[in-house]
């Protein structure tokens, strides 16, 4: 009887997690926008609450806090352009395309309004959201958020600021799961190139000039969290200047975390996201 019991016991520590996994599961699928096959994936019920990925990686990022967060909100998780599961175009890959593809695949699931938290590149899509189109957005997340080329520690400047060093990294990290995931594998050195080319551009908002690259976020007008790891990549005076710029923003720092913060301490993500849309 004992030896049953354990056994019932093993069995319930192996099968409910993915019991609960499968239970907030709705639904995963690739929709036409913008000429490309977006992949995107649909869990649980409740207030829409997006998550955008960074740059080189995809949704996957967010295993973790879409088990947590999907049983209180429908969490929709986005693998943008050429990202992950997601085909490229023939054009360059900018923030105003990924931007415009995110609110086009919003519109065809219905999603007129939604939280929205975008770790990196994807808080870049997010703002943008935010700034001008500001009826779409309920709450904003933004999680290690950089909008400009020149906004890094000196040392991921350094590797930034070289070409073949940089590919080289791209190469042997980013590369490997995007020709793993990706339907087109062989199209990896041209959207690594893009991204680069992205990464190296001045304001990653629309902006008047290069001096007021945050000027689009004073006119967002959503609840917004500004988080970062303690160890990040990104100078914290430009993560000051973000928090000073959105309006009634808060800022939380979090430590034994750098820039892959979603990764590193995924549950205090999900505690922290979860607190704040609450």
């Amino acid at each position: 009887m004992r030896l049953n019991k354990i056994k019932h016991c093993l069995l319930l520590a192996i099968c409910t997690p993915l019991l609960m996994a499968l239970s907030t599961f709705t639904r995963a699928d690739y929709a036409e926008v913008n000429g490309i096959q977006m992949h995107y994936e649909v869990h649980g019920e409740g207030t829409p609450l997006v998550l955008l990925h960074g740059g080189y990686v995809d949704s996957d990022m967010w295993t973790i806090e879409t088990h947590i967060l999907s049983k209180y909100f429908q969490v929709i998780e986005i693998d943008s352009r050429g990202h992950g599961r997601s085909t490229d175009g023939d054009e360059a890959i900018t923030y105003e395309l990924m931007t415009n593809d995110t609110l086009t695949l919003l519109d065809q699931l219905n999603i007129n309004n939604s939280h929205l938290v975008g770790w990196s590149d994807g808080a870049v899509i997010a703002a943008q959201i935010a700034a001008f189109n500001p009826e779409r957005v309920n709450k904003l997340v933004l999680i290690g958020a950089a909008f400009g080329g020149d906004t890094y520690v000196p040392a991921f400047s350094a590797v930034l600021g070289n070409e073949a060093i940089f590919k080289t990294f791209a190469n042997a990290t980013f590369g490997l799961k995007y020709k793993a995931v990706n339907p087109d594998p062989s199209h990896w050195s041209v959207f690594r190139d893009k991204l680069y080319a992205l990464w190296n551009t001045p304001c990653y908002l629309p902006a008047a000039s290069e001096a007021f690259c945050l000027e689009p976020l004073e006119s967002i007008n959503a609840s917004t969290l500004v988080m970062v790891g303690k160890n990040e990549i990104i100078d914290f005076e430009h993560t000051e200047a973000i928090v000073e710029a959105i309006p009634d923003a808060e800022l939380e720092v979090v430590s034994f975390a750098g820039h892959f913060l979603p990764e590193v301490r995924p549950f205090k993500t999900a505690y922290e996201i979860r607190t704040f849309l609450d």
